[in-house]
């Protein structure tokens, strides 16, 4: 991970610290506190406040099949002796252990916590692990935190105090992402889910903490901007509320009109708008982290406010989370204002198409063909593949400014939804070194990636066709997001794109125990985390390009 690199360039990486301590032994460990009140950061030792809770964790060792042994992390075992062991009594007459996502609270260990809750984080050797394309103990860490925050918040509690998990980052991502709600427009009066304030506990690296938190604000700033009503979130509000939120930032963000689409000739972009009163824009948005001549890493997000399908309008049941189509330019929009809090050393350049589909007078017809920016004609075959006309013009726009990287971001077929539901989002890329990065920010994070084919028989079913040089849909209907791809791929000039298909993970049904029911914001996470590592290479990368040299 970038984490250490990005705040401490030279800094020694500590062993994971955990803590066995049998039933007949409870307070076998030297005394001392478990906090640095004169530290850098935060107190942890928290406050005799009303409604305070405290996270602790225990591990489950599989092969300790009499249960004699209590395996805590290193907060949770100094806590236990601070209390003279009586963590480890309740924790013994409560029965079995706790295993992953199970939990056990408790009163009247601590005066300054009215509830102490441990939590089980599963195996205690837990790591990355080949078969689930993911960093397990990662994963186990925000699904226990997550699960641990939502018990607490339903006690009402003031402040959650929560310990690093050996993992500083990866807990305060669960415990933010766990305890937000959407009820920004219910009467103050009348929001049931109390969202209580976060703090670290015990001593746990404060800026790895940091940087948890800021990825997670980012992630619940896209579910914020996705959950919004579409008759609320039009193209228009949608760019005022990326300009107010980026405006004391370091990013500059420029909004172009329908006037200047017309003038760069985008009239694929300009045929998805064309139902809808509301106007289209292209909101570019421009990051400088490092020497402003090293080519920029382009984000393309698409930014369909509302998706009704156009003339091949879609049902009420298929239009029921289309608030949420412009997934791709929200958790654009998260990235940047993540980067400008973190101040990553990368140039960033982020162009975010915005318009609705709707049925009007005007739209585009099947049938249609329109000329691209590019000088290509496209046969519109079905409006309600909207996806690829709108990122077509924005992905031959952004080549202008010869970037390092594209990668664009949409929801497009519901085939990549039946096939991974909410454990993946599809890739498509034939660049190796970009899916690695992404790849590898994919297993930090826990929102993985699979990657799908972008072979040339793909492009072929859409290029075929007498009266246009491409389509928007396929001869057949097989194969759709690899055929889609590939016609998106027509717009690209050299091989340094991937394209994501967020459909199946666009939603959250409540599977995950951190992100409740709604939008899920998702891949914010992932995408800071692959500009993090682009700005601050792994050692073992950084070694592989001297070889290379």
């Amino acid at each position: 991970m970038f984490v250490s690199a990005l705040l401490l360039k030279v800094k020694s990486r500590l062993n994971l610290m955990r803590y066995y301590t049998l039933y007949d032994d409870p307070c076998g460990l030297p005394p001392h506190n478990s906090w640095d009140p004169d530290g850098e950061g935060l107190s942890c030792e928290g406050s005799a406040a009303e409604g305070a809770g405290l996270i602790l964790g225990a591990y489950y060792d599989e092969k300790d099949y009499l249960n004699q042994t209590i395996c805590l992390t290193k907060a949770a075992a100094l806590f236990n002796h601070n209390v003279n062991g009586k963590l480890v009594e309740r924790l013994k007459a409560f029965g079995p252990l706790p295993k992953l996502g199970e939990i056990r609270t408790f009163t009247e260990l601590d005066p300054a916590y009215n509830l102490v809750t441990v939590v089980g984080l599963g195996d205690v050797n837990a790591g990355y692990s080949k078969r689930e394309a993911r960093d397990e103990g990662k994963e186990n860490i925000r699904k226990a935190v997550g699960i641990a925050c939502r018990v607490l918040q339903t006690h009402m509690v003031e402040k959650v105090y929560v310990e690093g998990f050996d993992d500083p980052e990866s807990a305060a991502e669960g415990a933010s992402l766990a305890l937000w709600a959407n009820q920004n427009l219910k009467n103050p009066a009348r929001r049931n889910v109390k969202v209580p304030d976060i703090v670290m506990y015990g001593e746990c690296d404060w800026k790895k903490w940091r940087i948890g938190l800021e990825k997670a604000e980012a992630q619940n700033f896209a579910r914020r901007l996705m959950e919004a009503p579409a008759n609320l979130m039009t193209p228009r509000t949608f760019a005022q509320s990326v300009v107010q939120s980026l405006c004391k930032s370091s990013i500059n963000v420029t909004l172009r009109g329908e006037s200047w689409l017309k003038e760069n000739n985008m009239n694929a972009f300009l045929s998805n708008s064309k139902g809808s009163p509301q106007s289209p824009y292209l909101l570019e948005m421009d990051y400088n982290g490092c020497d402003p001549g090293i080519p920029p890493i382009i984000l393309v997000g698409k930014g369909m406010t509302f998706n009704s399908g156009g003339l091949c309008i879609k049902t009420c049941e298929g239009m029921k989370y289309m608030r949420g189509d412009m997934v791709g330019a929200a958790t654009v929009v998260a990235t940047f204002k993540a980067l400008a809090n973190l101040g990553l050393p990368v140039n960033v350049r982020g162009l975010l198409p915005l318009a609705e589909n709707m049925p009007g007078g005007t739209a585009a017809r099947p049938r249609d063909i329109v000329t691209s920016t590019s000088g290509k004609s496209i046969l519109i075959a079905g409006q309600d593949f909207d996806g690829n006309l709108l990122l077509a013009d924005t992905l031959c726009y952004a080549q202008r400014y010869k970037p390092k990287y594209v990668v664009s971001l949409t929801t497009m077929h519901k085939e990549v939804q039946t096939s991974f539901d909410l454990s993946a989002a599809g890739i498509f890329t034939n660049n190796e070194k970009l899916w690695q990065l992404l790849r590898t920010a994919s297993i930090h994070t826990g929102d993985r990636l699979w990657k799908l084919p972008l072979w040339q028989m793909y492009e072929r079913e859409v290029q075929d066709f007498s009266c246009a040089d491409l389509s928007n849909l396929t001869k057949y209907p097989r194969g759709m997001p690899c055929s889609n791809s590939g016609f998106l791929n027509q717009f690209i000039c050299k091989p340094n794109w991937a394209h994501i298909d967020l459909m199946g993970i666009m939603y959250e049904d409540g599977k995950t125990s951190y992100l409740r029911r709604g939008m899920s914001g998702r891949p914010t996470r992932t995408l800071i985390e692959f500009l993090g590592q682009i700005a601050y290479p792994p050692l073992e990368i950084v070694s592989q390009q001297k070889d290379t040299e």
